[in-house]
C-alpha cells in the first residue's frame, strides 16, 4: 500500500507528499506530547533527542510495546531539528512501508504520526533516514470477559515478560455507557499471586473512555505509576518488579460516574499469569 501523508509545521504550513493511494487514517500532524488534547491516539512513543546518532541508546522509546488489537499508537518527533520517519518493516525489505509510513516528519518537537493496529501480529518498523534501529509493536486479540467488562491483553492470555517487558491492558466496561466526555473513575488493585500482598492500588479517572493501563516489568522493587500519555487522555503506566512464572490478581472497580458514586459498583477480578 502507498499513502498520502499530510505534515503540518508549527506555523501550520502545509506540505503534501503523494505516494499513491489516499488513506486518511494515517497522517502526521501537529501536537505536543504534553499538551495535545484532540488526538484520538491511545499510546505515545517518542523519537528521542539524539535519535539521529548511531550510538544513541534508543531511537524510538519504548522500543518494543505489546498492545491489544484496536490500539492507536502516536509517534512524536522529539528530536528537535532532525527529520525522521516511522516506516513499517525492516530497512530495505521488499515490503517496507507497505503497512504504514509517516513520510518525512517535520523536524520540530510538535510533529506526530499515528496508526491504528487493527490486526494481530508483530509489526517491525524503522526510520528511513536513520535505518540502524528497528523497533516493534506486537498486537494481540486476546481478551478476558467477565461481570460486565471486556479487558484486552496486549501480550496474549499469558504475559511472557522476557518477550514483552511491557503489556497494555484495555479495560472496557460493557454495562456503563461511555460518551467520551463524562468522567469515569476506576479503582485498580494489583496483588502478587503467591503472597497475595497488594502491590498497587490507585484510582484513575478517564474522560468517559476505557482505561488503558500498561504494566511495565522493572528490576526496581519500588512500584510507581505515571500518565496519562497526553494531557487528559491515553495510557497510564504502572512500573513494578513483575516476575516471570508468577501471577497477578487484578481487581477492577468503577467507583463513580460523573463524580457520583455508584450504588452498585461495577467490579471484576481476573488473574494475569506470567511466564
Amino acid at each position: 500500500m502507498n499513502y498520502f501523508t499530510i505534515a503540518l509545521s508549527a506555523g501550520l504550513t502545509l506540505f503534501l507528499a503523494f505516494f499513491g493511494i489516499i488513506n486518511f487514517s494515517i497522517f502526521a500532524q501537529p501536537g505536543d506530547i504534553s499538551t495535545l488534547q484532540n488526538t484520538n491516539a491511545d499510546y505515545a512513543v517518542s523519537i528521542v533527542p539524539g535519535a539521529a546518532q548511531r550510538d544513541s541508546t534508543y531511537h524510538y522509546y519504548p522500543p518494543k510495546i505489546a498492545v491489544p488489537v484496536g490500539t492507536t499508537v502516536a509517534w512524536f518527533n522529539n528530536d528537535v531539528e532532525q527529520p525522521h520517519t516511522v516506516t513499517s518493516g525492516e530497512p530495505n525489505a521488499e515490503n517496507e512501508g507497505s503497512i504504514f509510513n509517516s513520510g518525512i516528519m517535520p523536524a520540530s518537537a510538535n510533529s506526530f504520526f499515528q496508526f491504528t493496529f487493527n490486526e494481530p501480529g508483530e509489526f517491525l518498523y524503522h526510520c528511513n533516514i536513520h535505518p540502524w534501529r528497528v523497533a516493534s509493536v506486537d498486537s494481540s486479540d486476546a481478551f478476558f470477559t467477565g461481570n460486565g467488562f471486556r479487558i484486552g491483553i496486549g501480550s496474549g492470555a499469558t504475559w511472557n515478560i522476557a518477550t514483552y517487558p511491557r503489556v497494555l491492558l484495555n479495560i472496557d466496561p460493557q454495562t456503563i455507557p461511555l460518551d467520551g466526555t463524562t468522567p469515569v473513575t476506576y479503582n485498580i488493585t494489583i496483588a502478587e499471586g503467591q503472597s497475595n500482598n497488594t502491590l498497587f492500588s490507585r484510582w484513575f479517572t478517564t474522560a468517559g473512555e476505557p482505561l488503558l493501563l500498561e504494566l511495565v516489568s522493572s528490576q526496581d522493587n519500588q512500584t510507581t505509576s505515571h500518565g496519562p500519555d497526553f494531557s487528559s487522555t491515553g495510557a497510564y503506566h504502572i512500573q513494578s518488579n513483575f516476575n516471570n512464572g508468577s501471577s497477578y490478581p487484578i481487581d477492577v472497580q468503577i467507583v463513580s460516574v460523573n463524580n457520583k458514586p455508584l450504588e452498585n459498583a461495577a467490579r471484576v477480578s481476573f488473574e494475569l499469569k506470567t511466564s
